[in-house]
């Protein structure tokens, strides 16, 4: 969904985006907590804070010029959408590291994908929401991320293969509803799914044989 709607807060401006962006985190993070515990929370936590510092802070790089002419303005810009991905593949590469060191959790992989599909599914409720569009641009998109979230509840504990094919289903979910929405399929949410499809298939590469005789007994 397009931004549309922007909210005053006291002397800032705040595109709906970016509420949508912290109430999709926060839920998450709640769900998490009391899904799968204290553990589970503080990864999620972390991995959200350290993409936050690598977006604020990437300004250096991609405006070096400007923090050298003008250093006190790291306080009020940020990387942007380069920022953006230099954080979130920065958040992935401990995360994947932090599991690998615990010998891939199942119950860990099973919470990140969660965590995937509810903070990508919740933006975009809230999106459709807070901003104007065709109303059925809105329908297909509630429909079809509620449609992904349920199904993703319901089996992503079962087996390797489900959690594989959960991750490919939902990029593929969210290419057709990026292509109906006017935004069409260059847009950031979109972007960032594939990134974390690309991180979910090497892990399934990584732990599929080592998890093979334990899938059964996770409950």
């Amino acid at each position: 969904m397009p931004v549309t709607e922007w909210f005053i807060i006291k002397s800032l401006t705040v595109p709906s985006s970016w509420i949508a962006v912290l109430l999709a985190i926060l839920i998450t993070g709640l769900v998490l907590w009391r899904k799968f515990g204290k553990t589970t929370e503080v990864w999620f936590s972390d991995a959200v804070i350290l993409v936050l510092l690598v977006w604020k802070l990437s300004v250096i790089i991609t405006d070096f010029k400007m923090i050298l002419n003008s250093p006190l303005s790291i306080l009020y810009f940020n990387g942007g959408n380069i920022g953006l991905y230099l954080g979130l593949l920065v958040a992935l590469a401990r995360l994947l590291y932090q599991f690998k060191k615990k010998g891939w959790p199942v119950s860990e992989l099973v919470a990140m994908i969660i965590a995937l599909v509810m903070v990508q599914s919740l933006y975009q409720f809230l999106m459709v929401l807070l901003n104007e569009a065709a109303l059925w641009q809105k329908i297909i998109t509630v429909v079809i991320f509620l449609g992904i979230t349920i199904l993703s509840w319901l089996k992503v504990a079962e087996s390797s293969v489900w959690r594989i094919q959960l991750i490919i289903l939902f990029l593929c979910a969210h290419i057709f509803v990026a292509v109906i929405q006017p935004e069409g399929i260059v847009q950031t949410p979109l972007f960032i799914t594939g990134l974390f499809v690309i991180a979910a298939v090497m892990v399934y590469f990584a732990t599929n044989s080592q998890h093979e005789y334990t899938e059964g007994n996770y409950e």
